[in-house]
């Protein structure tokens, strides 16, 4: 049998050698297919720009192409409005023929890197004081931003869907078979967001959640689900806080 100088066997490629670093781009393809091997070889050495990159990317360019789709439901949300006068509505209605995309590819990514952010801080929080873990902001953080390209995914799978309809009205969850499609409706509104995508995403960050602090796996999806549930009862009681103001009145079916 060969063997080459290093006493390799001829031919067959040289096992890495242990405690080798995975690149950030092998890491952020393992999140999609072998999570916890992923954030395990995350977790020494957290590195977070590219995902922070690719995931400004990603949400600039789908704000961007959905950003007449996305002026008009915010009209068509708007339009009965018994608070807003008409010179509003109307230009509500202009902005939505007439898109500023430069604002959307600017804005559009800024409030996912809040909420990765805020939901950091609270996974810090849980995972210290509640469950007994212990890590670093920054590889919180990177677990954050490393399960929310699975959610970014979702976003582009959407974007010609949307397009063909040419409504937001498309979702890859329950809500879509969900008879009242208004997100007037509280119901509606919280199952066009907990798509398909968002469950993985979800079940991902509990297994980051579980590498990163040293807990179990139960524990790691149970901070995901609490996190995941807060931030939605978050966003949807200020969009009913939004609604109120503005003379929209919500349901809850």
């Amino acid at each position: 049998m060969e063997t080459n100088d290093n006493g390799a066997v001829a031919g067959i490629p040289e096992a890495s050698p242990p405690g080798a670093s995975r690149s950030i781009w092998s890491i952020m393809a393992g999140v999609f297919t072998a999570p916890a091997q992923a954030f395990t070889d995350f977790k020494p050495k957290p590195r977070i720009l590219i995902p922070i990159i690719i995931i400004v990317v990603v949400a600039s360019v789908a704000a961007v192409l959905l950003a007449e789709q996305s002026a008009m439901l915010q009209y068509e949300m708007m339009r009965d409005s018994t608070t807003l006068p008409q010179q509003a509505l109307d230009q509500m209605r202009e902005s939505a023929e007439s898109p500023n995309y430069i604002n959307s590819a600017i804005f559009g990514p800024v409030p996912i890197i809040i909420i990765t952010v805020l939901s950091a801080l609270l996974a810090w929080f849980l995972g210290s004081f509640v469950f007994g873990g212990e890590a670093k902001f920054k590889q919180i953080w990177g677990v954050e931003l490393l399960a929310m390209l699975i959610a970014q995914l979702g976003a582009l799978v959407k974007v010609p869907l949307v397009l063909a309809k040419g409504s937001m009205h498309v979702s890859l969850g329950l809500a879509a078979v969900y008879p009242n499609q208004a997100f007037t409706s509280i119901v509606y509104t919280f199952l066009y967001y907990l798509d398909i995508f968002a469950i993985w995403s979800l079940v991902v960050t509990g297994i980051g959640y579980s590498v990163i602090f040293g807990i179990s796996r139960g524990k790691g999806y149970t901070m995901s689900i609490i996190i995941t549930v807060l931030f939605s009862l978050l966003g949807i009681g200020l969009t009913a806080f939004g609604m109120s103001f503005a003379g929209v009145e919500m349901t809850f079916f």
